[in-house]
């Protein structure tokens, strides 16, 4: 009988490049829509249009550049990760099996260490964190990662269509003269933690993101999965699931490895996520002019455009110098988890108290500016990093605990 081998992680010369490409650029894109939540609290969700007091130094190109994140950047590479994600389970299951060792337990150690991680990020750094939400909708993902892709692809193209029938139905029945005002508490909220982030203590700095964090998981559905209704927790959060499901059915289709093989299909689907997805983000909003339902259609868009990005960048990874540029993404995203991380703590330090005091000073075109220096820095450190080293830090301690059998992270 044959004895079990010993699962370690990916080897270098096992990973497909084109997946750190794409993992390094949805970073980029998280960056992008995150800098306006390291600027301002989670209240002013609800006053979309940001224009208000806190907002009064704005100019037409911060509004602008607000636009152009809407249309082009906001839940597309959050999205976008959600496929990876998905894909990354189904290349961890191929190669457990192939060792013949229990998918189930390497797996559900990933998740643990996951959310442990995602409560650290979500209480002590940044409200926003997505990893609490990944590592609980991964066990769902775990529950289903035997069934064929086809029957992954069907269950995302039905989840998409629920959602887009959830989302028109919102969409329709808002009122055009309708205009979203912040509640009174809230306003005072918002001045306490502006507040805090210029001049407060840590413990000042801690209690604001614990408010912020809770208001967060009211609105995404977590608060209620804590008080026991897994369903809506379930349809709040639809776009990530239907994107693992379609990022798993990627993988086990093998259709990246078989990108030339399938090019005809690729630019096929490349073709109609770029209609449907553009017209329902940069044509549909505008020719509606109702800014109550804009950010309904936009968001119904994600899923659409993270595809159609997704093939944008396989095209050119084909191409001899569009390679070359690209493979700089790679470095960043070989440490994905590091530098997502990373991108809320230099953020957060950055705009508060104890460097800067910027925070909800700054315009928009200033910050994003920022955010792009940031992620070039993450880019450099990153390749030094990964020239003397396999894995990021976070990543080594990760996989240390998901794998249990990692002795020397160096190469």
């Amino acid at each position: 009988m044959e004895m079990k081998q010993k699962l370690s992680p990916i080897s270098a010369k096992e990973r497909i490049e084109a997946l750190d490409i794409l993992r390094g650029f949805a970073l980029l894109g998280i960056i992008l829509a995150n800098i306006v939540w390291f600027l301002y609290p989670v209240y002013m969700q609800e006053d979309p249009s940001f224009n208000n007091e806190w907002t009064s130094f704005w100019n037409q190109a911060d509004y602008l550049v607000k636009d152009l994140l809407a249309m082009f950047i906001d839940g597309k590479f959050v999205m976008l990760f959600s496929m990876l994600f998905g894909f990354g389970m189904v290349i961890m299951h191929e190669r457990t099996v192939a060792k013949q060792l229990n998918f189930w337990s390497i797996y559900s150690r990933r998740l643990i260490a996951l959310f442990i991680f995602g409560c650290i990020h979500a209480y002590f750094i940044w409200f926003g964190d997505i990893l609490t939400d990944y590592a609980i909708l991964g066990l769902l993902l775990l529950l289903m990662h035997k069934l064929k892709p086809n029957a992954m692809l069907i269950i995302s193209v039905a989840l998409y269509s629920l959602l887009f029938g959830l989302l028109t139905l919102g969409a329709l029945s808002t009122d055009p003269t309708m205009t979203m005002t912040m509640s009174e508490d809230n306003r005072q909220l918002m001045q306490a933690t502006i507040d805090a982030h210029q001049n407060g203590t840590i413990q000042e700095l801690l209690d604001a993101n614990l408010m912020e964090r809770f208001f967060y998981t009211m609105r995404n559905g977590l608060y209620v999965l804590y008080l026991g209704n897994p369903l809506l927790y379930i349809f709040t959060n639809l776009p990530f699931l239907l994107m693992f499901l379609f990022g798993a059915a990627v993988a086990k289709k093998k259709w990246i490895h078989r990108f030339q093989e399938l090019r005809k299909g690729f630019f096929i689907t490349w073709l109609i996520t770029l209609i449907l997805g553009g017209t329902l983000s940069w044509i549909l909003p505008f020719v509606l002019d109702n800014p109550s339902a804009t950010p309904l259609i936009q968001y119904m868009s994600s899923p659409l455009l993270t595809i159609f990005y997704a093939i944008s960048l396989l095209f050119i990874y084909q191409t001899l110098q569009g390679k070359k540029v690209l493979q700089w993404l790679a470095y960043p995203g070989r440490m994905a988890f590091t530098n997502y991380i990373s991108q809320s703590v230099i953020c957060t330090f950055l705009f508060g108290p104890f460097a800067f005091g910027v925070y909800g000073k700054l315009h928009l075109t200033t910050a994003i500016l920022i955010a792009i220096v940031i992620f070039v820095l993450q880019i450099i450190l990153s390749k030094l990093w990964l020239s003397k080293f396999r894995f990021g830090p976070l990543e080594y301690i990760w996989r240390s605990f998901t794998y249990l059998g990692i002795k020397d992270k160096s190469k």
